[in-house]
């Protein structure tokens, strides 16, 4: 049975029958999926003020999320052996990212929901689903619950989606409508764009450095008619240097890279190919290749990965082969 895409009736649980509340990130959860869990968590205590609610964070959180929660402190696990009245997976966008909080998900009797812009995938176990496809962050969509339910949002809970929008919007530079809409909204509520700018520049990491050198020291460019493709194998941080390669000129950039035993490949592409090409690389490229090569993944437009078990090399012809196949004969350039 498909599960129902309603919001007016979350968190689907009566107030007074909900006592517990799981808000479950993605596997190392960012800054969007963190401050986002974070405002939900708010909201369902405004709802259901004698529920205890914790935020979950299977794989724990990236260096600027580790930051982020020190201005937005909430109780925070990794996993537990509880079940829950209600479950509400937050910036997921495929079920796989639960990490172990998958099997919670299909094998408990509490109430599952979906807050998300990534598009559904088939056969999710979600009761209720809360997805706009078209928002640029899970944070515009738990403003617009906010604003649907008529619920206050609170100073402190402006600020945590304001600085959700601006991290996964490129600091508003690719910001939906509704995006900037919520940005103006929240603003009003008490939220500072100045202090979201301060909070979410982040120092320096070194790993971060070398692996973005490492990444120009073994890139590979290729063409597909007017279109630059760029290319690397680094260890960790494959979204990082693919992001860097975007800004050194790329098109599209497709860095892979194998780590404990799985091959992760992260992609990104210009607003301009997606504009011109309607070649979305959640859906068209991670999501496919995840099917192909048995693993998971998905993302936006613009920005998506997956992981798999083949080796990082075969992963990366692979995904140049799709790539191919979307815009047309690669050409490696000397």
């Amino acid at each position: 049975m498909a599960p129902d895409t309603g919001t007016s009736k979350f968190p689907f649980v009566e107030a007074e029958k909900l006592k517990s509340a799981a808000v479950v990130c993605h596997r190392n959860a960012d800054a969007d999926a963190y401050l986002s869990a974070y405002a939900i968590s708010k909201l369902i205590g405004d709802l259901a003020p004698g529920c205890q609610v914790l935020v979950a964070t299977p794989g724990g959180v990236t260096t600027l999320t580790k930051k982020l929660s020190a201005s937005f402190p909430h109780r925070t696990v990794e996993d537990s052996d509880d079940d829950f009245d209600l479950y509400v997976a937050v910036d997921v966008g495929d079920e796989e990212l639960l990490g172990s909080w998958k099997d919670k998900f299909r094998g408990s009797r509490g109430v599952k929901v979906l807050v998300d812009h990534h598009p559904l995938r088939e056969g999710a176990a979600y009761d209720r689903v809360i997805v706009d496809e078209g928002a640029t962050s899970a944070a515009e969509v738990v403003f617009a619950l906010y604003h649907e339910l008529e619920v206050e949002v609170r100073r402190d809970a402006a600020q945590a989606l304001l600085e959700g929008i601006m991290f996964d919007s490129s600091h508003l530079a690719i910001a939906s409508p509704g995006g900037l809409r919520a940005v103006v909204e929240l603003m009003d509520s008490g939220a500072d764009v100045v202090l979201a700018r301060r909070e979410l520049r982040s120092e320096p990491d070194y790993g971060e450095v070398l692996a973005k050198l490492k990444g120009a020291q073994r890139l590979k460019i290729r063409k597909a008619g007017d279109w630059v493709v760029a290319t690397s194998l680094v260890g960790s941080f494959q979204a990082h240097v693919a992001r860097s390669l975007i800004y050194l000129g790329a098109d599209l950039a497709i860095v892979a890279g194998e780590s404990e035993g799985e091959t992760r490949v992260s992609m990104r592409s210009t607003q301009r190919l997606l504009d011109r090409t309607q070649v979305q690389l959640g859906t068209m490229v991670a999501g496919e290749m995840s099917k192909r090569l048995g693993g998971r993944g998905g993302g936006h437009a613009t920005a998506a990965s997956y992981s798999t078990a083949v080796g990082e090399q075969e992963a990366l012809e692979a995904t140049l082969k799709r790539a191919g196949e979307l815009l047309g004969d690669l050409k490696e350039v000397d």
